[in-house]
């Protein structure tokens, strides 16, 4: 040891010795509980705790401080004994199957017997609880927070997931929002850690306060060790600068998000672990050369498997280049979103065998010659030959209302894919989707769009979707009677957890447009026609209702819902979409619900933001 190290450790001493007793033991607390957090409980950290509770005249909330570190160390440290010695017994049990004292091991754990007044942690692993949880929307695994600590830190580790911060605007309580979950980062370690995937959305000019929001961002950027997805949402876009930052924190983000006007971020190309790319850019004059995509593919395709690009059809571009990427082949997930679609391209996904999720949505440069794609798929020994893999698939076409035969070649591509369980084909003509519908066993989740909807075509849809769907999406321009009053026809679905009913001529009272005392008639109409669907369909857990979304809440009553009976159903308002959300907006309660309603398809330009 040299004289420096002696010299600083005879100080420290020293200095310790000088010190009243109380600041001694908060000096011992403070490095015991440091330990803690850093993972190094053991004998020593134990005898730190025990010589400071000790000690005399202790503040009664750093002793409750003490002990609650303790017993959540100790119990981590049992649980983490006990998980490893499963591991031996199951090892054992691999070695010597028969061996006596493994088969009594295995007989007692069996026949564990938990009481009805256990709590609910005895009752089942904490593994049954997460899996609960993760069937439940956020909006009502909030209660969890308040049921026990146990229930608690599941339910938090869920909602704060995924976090959306919004800077811009003048949503002053949003950016308020922000800016305490950066200070809550840098000040609480274990918080941090539960987000795993952030979300920023700008809309500032070019300015100090951009600057000043920036620098705050910056600062807390590392304090996110847990990150594995980014995405950076409005304008400005994000740069080569913040490229560079993003790079030098969180190199191994498995997931990255670039969705603005322009492609500005030189240098993205640097990221080599992706497995998620999105990239939404309405101008290709950005501050980045388009051929930087390709170059972004080229690097991440050992790993890459989900690629979301988006355009503007009203602008020229071109995917070609990006297509001829070797990655293209290895994608399970394609997103290709208001874009123009060349015979190049579609070629390119047609040899992507290992496509299990496909959207297409814009418009074909040669829509026979797409048809002839999509024709040319083949059943040989039960197994298509075009996208065998297909679970997801998404056709909304732009401009091509009148390509008869490009539908009857998609509505034939689907024949017979017993696998498929997402389905959205825009505005293919309902009596194609009608013959296709019966033979999709496994649909869980559809959009279909009936011009004229009546009474029959109604009867028809239910008798032709599987009785388990889970969501479901109804567009039409004319109906014979007002859509609520169709909603008991959907009552044969215990599993409809989300139905949207929507029609495109029908839109929320405006009070520009009507008088005060019509505006609250018509508004009253309108909500109670919403409440109806939802009391009529039991197992409606959301509600979309003419482009907006509700979550219902249901109070007493049981099972059975009417406006007679003792339940009573409530709906509550989520807010509305938002442009460059890129295809997720609110919790709608699951995957199936968010693949639905996906919030960039399509995207309406004349569409001011905050209206839906």
């Amino acid at each position: 040891m040299s004289s420096s190290q002696d010299e600083l450790t005879a100080t420290v001493f020293g200095a310790v010795q000088s010190l009243s007793k109380l600041r001694k033991a908060n000096l011992l607390l403070d490095t015991a509980l440091a330990l803690i957090g850093a993972g190094q409980y053991g004998p020593e950290v134990e005898n730190y705790m025990e010589v400071y509770l000790r000690t005399p005249d202790l503040p009664r909330n750093d002793v409750v401080k003490a002990l609650l570190a303790r017993g959540n160390a100790r119990k981590a440290g049992g649980e983490s004994l006990i998980a490893k010695a499963e591991q031996d017994f199951l090892t054992v049990l691999k070695l010597d199957p028969s061996n006596r004292e493994i088969q009594h091991h295995l007989r007692r754990e069996k026949v564990k017997i938990h009481f009805a007044h256990d709590p609910a942690s005895s009752r089942a692993p904490v593994e049954v609880w997460e899996r609960i949880a993760s069937f439940i929307p956020r909006y009502h695994l909030r209660t969890w927070l308040f049921v026990s600590a146990f229930h608690r830190d599941i339910a938090v580790r869920m909602i704060f997931h995924t976090l959306d911060l919004y800077f811009g605007g003048d949503d002053q309580e949003a950016l308020n929002r922000g800016l305490d979950v950066f200070d809550r980062v840098k000040a609480d370690p274990v918080f941090a850690g539960r987000v795993k995937s952030l979300r920023l959305h700008w809309a500032y000019e070019e300015g100090d306060m951009l600057d000043l929001m920036v620098r705050i961002f910056r600062s807390a950027l590392p304090e996110f060790k847990a990150l594995r997805d980014f995405e950076w949402i409005g304008y400005p876009e994000m740069r080569a600068e913040m490229v560079q930052t993003v790079l030098a924190t969180h190199p191994h983000l498995h997931g990255l998000g670039l969705i603005g006007w322009h492609f500005d971020a030189v240098g993205v190309s640097a990221f080599r672990s992706l497995r998620k790319f999105t990239l939404r850019a309405e101008d290709d004059d950005g501050f980045a050369d388009m051929g930087e995509v390709r170059t972004v593919l080229d690097a991440n395709a050992p790993t890459l498997t989900h690629l979301v690009l988006g355009a503007y059809l009203a602008r020229h571009h071109s995917w070609d280049s990006a297509f001829e990427s070797p990655s293209i082949r290895n994608l399970t997930h394609l997103d290709l979103v208001d874009t123009r679609i060349s015979m190049v391209v579609l070629a390119r996904i047609a040899h992507a065998e290992r496509l299990e999720s496909l959207t297409l949505h814009g418009t074909f440069e040669d829509p026979g010659g797409a048809g002839v794609v999509f024709g040319a798929d083949h059943v040989v020994g039960g197994r298509h030959t075009f996208l065998p893999h297909l679970r997801s698939f998404r056709f909304v076409l732009v401009g091509h209302d009148d390509q008869a035969g490009l539908y009857r070649a998609v509505a034939q591509f689907l024949r017979g894919r017993t696998r498929l369980r997402r389905l959205d084909l825009g505005n293919c003509p309902w009596e194609m989707v009608r013959e296709v519908l019966p033979e999709l066993g496994a649909l869980r989740v559809l959009g279909v769009r009936i011009a004229h909807f009546t009474a029959q075509t109604a009867s028809a849809l239910v008798d032709a979707i599987p009785r388990a769907i889970a969501a479901l999406h109804l567009t039409t321009v004319v109906s014979d009677r007002a859509l609520n009053e169709y909603a008991s026809h959907f009552a044969p679905f215990p599993s409809l957890a989300f139905l949207h009913l929507q029609n495109t001529t029908k839109h929320r009272p405006k009070p520009n447009l009507v008088s005060e005392k019509d505006l609250q008639v018509q508004t009253d109409l309108w909500a109670s026609s919403a409440r109806s669907v939802a009391t009529a369909l039991p197992a409606l857990d959301f509600l979309g209702w003419h482009g907006e979304h509700y979550v219902v809440v249901r109070s007493g009553g049981g099972d059975v819902w009417s406006k007679g009976g003792e339940g009573s159903v409530e709906l509550k308002e989520l807010p509305c979409r938002r442009h460059l959300d890129c295809g997720k907006g609110v919790d709608l309660g699951g995957e199936d619900a968010a693949w639905l309603e996906r919030k960039d398809v399509p995207m309406d330009y004349e569409m001011p933001v905050g209206s839906s």
